[in-house]
């Protein structure tokens, strides 16, 4: 039996909105999605580093990781754990185009209505909006 990846996506919210970027490459290129997703990273590295690296590579900012939940999923045809992170960011975003085509700042209610990447939706529905009413 294979081992699971262990990857990493950030969920970063500003007062009631949270930033998606647009993939740029499959799986998923042209969806909407949390940042980071697909950066597998290796057992021993601590997955709040990983989730800081993530951020910096897509979007050229610090990120202040705290863990919100975690779900299992297929990414390229492998069994996947991916720890899922929200924060808020310091800096201005500039996208890494070979990752990342676009990204903007969404109301929660217009996140809803996006068809988005991986199992995003769940992870939106499920923990992100009882997460940030919370707050």
């Amino acid at each position: 039996m294979t081992s699971p990846l262990l990857v990493t996506a950030a969920v970063i919210y500003e007062q009631d909105r949270i930033l998606l970027v647009k993939r740029a490459r499959d799986p998923f290129k042209g969806f909407w999605s949390f940042v980071g997703g697909c950066g597998a990273f290796e057992y021993h590295a601590d997955p709040t580093d990983a989730a800081r690296r993530e951020v910096k590579c897509d979007l050229s900012c610090d990120f202040t990781p705290t863990f919100l939940t975690y779900n299992y999923e297929d990414f390229y045809g492998k069994p996947s754990v991916v720890l899922y992170f929200t924060g808020t960011i310091t800096g201005n975003p500039v996208i890494d185009s070979k990752y990342v085509s676009e990204y903007k700042w969404f109301s929660l209610s217009e996140a809803q209505q996006l068809e988005l990447g991986y199992d995003h939706k769940k992870i939106l529905r499920e923990y992100v909006i009882p997460f940030l009413k919370k707050l």
